[in-house]
């Protein structure tokens, strides 16, 4: 939450100062994630396998997507409600800068017509799944790398 308060309050005046700023926020959540996987087998005693790393992982993939949804809801309905309005206007001029054509320009200001319907509950919910998915997929991963088999004795 911290992550997105500051890339909101912060980094939104530049769309590309924003976009390196969910980049960086992205690979400091799957870090989040691998660090949970290595938590986990130090506590199985240095073994364990990817189901049971796994396990762990997904359930702080599902806390944290849930308090990004639950940031994000409050944050821009009630702390910031012109935050995207007021984005897409420093976006615009920010391309208007850059002397874009009206085809280029209209092509990359098309995200910030779904946003509408991105913020609302049901939107909300299908973004929810889909990060879940998306972070599940990273999460198998570094448990898979993870894993690691007891000798036998």
């Amino acid at each position: 939450m911290v992550l997105l308060f500051f890339r909101y309050k912060y980094f939104a005046s530049n769309p590309v100062q924003f976009g390196l700023s969910a980049l960086v926020t992205y690979i400091v959540i799957l870090m989040l994630y691998l660090f949970t996987g290595i938590a986990r087998r130090k506590e199985l005693g240095g073994y364990g396998e990817s189901r049971e790393i796994f396990q762990s992982i997904f359930i702080v993939i599902l806390i944290t997507e849930l308090f990004y949804i639950l940031f994000n809801l409050i944050y821009l309905k009630y702390v910031d409600p012109a935050f995207w309005e007021n984005l897409k206007t420093t976006t615009l001029s920010y391309y208007k800068g850059l002397k874009l054509g009206g085809e280029q320009m209209e092509q990359r200001m098309k995200s910030f017509k779904d946003v509408d319907q991105q913020t609302k509950p049901m939107g909300l919910l299908k973004g929810y799944g889909f990060s879940v998915i998306i972070d599940s997929l990273f999460g198998l991963i570094f448990a898979a790398i993870l894993r690691k088999k007891k000798p036998n004795s």
